[in-house]
């Protein structure tokens, strides 16, 4: 399976959804190495290493080419603009490849027409800059996109684009997840974007055992967010990757004082330290892990669709319920409840499947259930009324959001 570094934050974790709020719980690690210590570079280098030694890249950049491109454009009333920009991307029909392994800065992407969500929102960001309006990146706490390789589990915190036109406030969004805006999302400065951004290429070179570029990759990502806890956790998973145990306990450890409720550190630290032996404190974590995600809906959701794919549908239906139990409006857990319920053969299917319509946010989620129920062989189920929150314009292998 190929790796998927979209994401800004390239992390390893067991873990349902980014979506539910968790209590913070202090945990008591001991830690062995210093901060500075840590982000010295003596372990992967004879000497400490300086911020001159560090990467330094034009994430905005714009070539001539780029430029030539928005002369037309920047011509136009302001509030016009995007819109203007927008047609002329499709008009020129220039699409983005969707590349996982193509964290690129804006000038990259329009030379290549390649790149991940990281990418293409620095190349929007450039180009919106560039013609005069605001744009920032947006991070989006996608729930359950997940993958298992080499024993770990990999998540991602996905990126788009808030544009301001002036008028009112716009999302780009790279058509590589489904992208939702009752996920939980935050506007990022461009200090804390970067930082994700040399985080994601850090992640890059760990992918291929790199570990010295990881290393000098993870620590300029920590020089502009010193204060993040999933960096120290991802800067851990390069220590533990080299064969540096202590190290990486250490960077978990102080991940965990930045935010004690983290799971992707807590789940790494209780695999580290029970493969070191230290049992009881591991099964501390492990308890610890264990009740955060009883409070979870998508990690219920999650089983429900394990037990799914398995056949198992009494159980599916169980655990989709408990994810309704916890979280009533998100409609996927309503319509895999219904086919849970559909393939055991009990009753309320329909109602279930009508209140994934009602729920449902816009006309392509009712289409695509509606297909899958005529496949079935449902009848039309009474037409539930929604209001329209999005406008879908495809641009090759990306869209526009109202």
């Amino acid at each position: 399976m190929n790796k998927i570094k979209v994401a800004l934050s390239l992390i390893f974790l067991v873990l349902g959804g980014c979506s539910t709020q968790i209590k913070k719980t202090d945990i008591s690690i001991s830690q062995e190495f210093s901060d500075e210590q840590l982000l010295s570079g003596i372990y992967f280098w004879s000497s400490p290493i300086t911020n001159s030694d560090l990467p330094d890249i034009d994430i905005l950049a714009l070539n001539n080419d780029m430029r030539l491109f928005l002369k037309s454009i920047s011509t136009r009333k302001k509030s016009d603009r995007l819109d203007a920009l927008i047609n002329k991307l499709q008009s020129q029909y220039f699409s983005i490849l969707y590349d996982a392994d193509a964290t690129l800065n804006a000038a990259q992407v329009f030379d290549q027409q390649r790149g991940n969500c990281m990418a293409f929102s620095a190349f929007l960001v450039a180009m919106i800059r560039e013609l005069g309006m605001d744009a920032k990146f947006n991070e989006v706490f996608v729930p359950e996109v997940r993958y298992l390789e080499s024993q770990q589990t990999f998540i991602y915190q996905h990126i788009n684009v808030v544009a301001d036109t002036g008028s009112r406030q716009r999302i780009l969004d790279f058509n590589f997840t489904d992208y939702n805006p009752e996920y939980n999302q935050k506007e990022l400065e461009d200090k804390a974007a970067f930082a994700k951004f040399y985080s994601n290429l850090a992640m890059e070179f760990l992918a291929d055992r790199d570990f010295k570029n990881a290393f000098l990759y993870i620590r300029k990502s920590m020089l502009l967010a010193p204060e993040e806890a999933d960096l120290w956790n991802n800067l851990g998973a390069i220590y533990r990757s080299a064969g540096l145990v202590k190290q990486a306990i250490s960077s978990y450890a102080i991940s965990l004082k930045i935010d004690g409720a983290n799971l992707v550190s807590l789940s790494n630290l209780e695999k580290v330290l029970r493969a070191q032996g230290d049992l009881q404190m591991a099964n501390v974590l492990s308890a610890k892990l264990h009740d955060y995600r009883q409070e979870d809906p998508y990690y219920w959701y999650g089983q429900a669709l394990t037990a799914y794919e398995d056949e198992l549908y009494e159980l599916a239906a169980n655990k989709a319920e408990d994810a309704i139990s916890i979280k009533k409006e998100d409609h996927r857990f309503h319509f895999l409840l219904g086919m849970a319920r559909l393939k055991s053969g009990a009753k309320g299917y329909q109602r279930s499947f009508k209140k994934a319509l009602a729920l449902s946010e816009n006309s392509r989620d009712q289409d695509q259930y509606r297909r899958k129920l005529k496949s079935l062989g449902i009848p039309e189920l009474e037409r539930t009324r929604f209001r329209e929150r999005r406008r879908l314009i495809v641009l090759g292998s990306w869209w526009w959001l109202n």
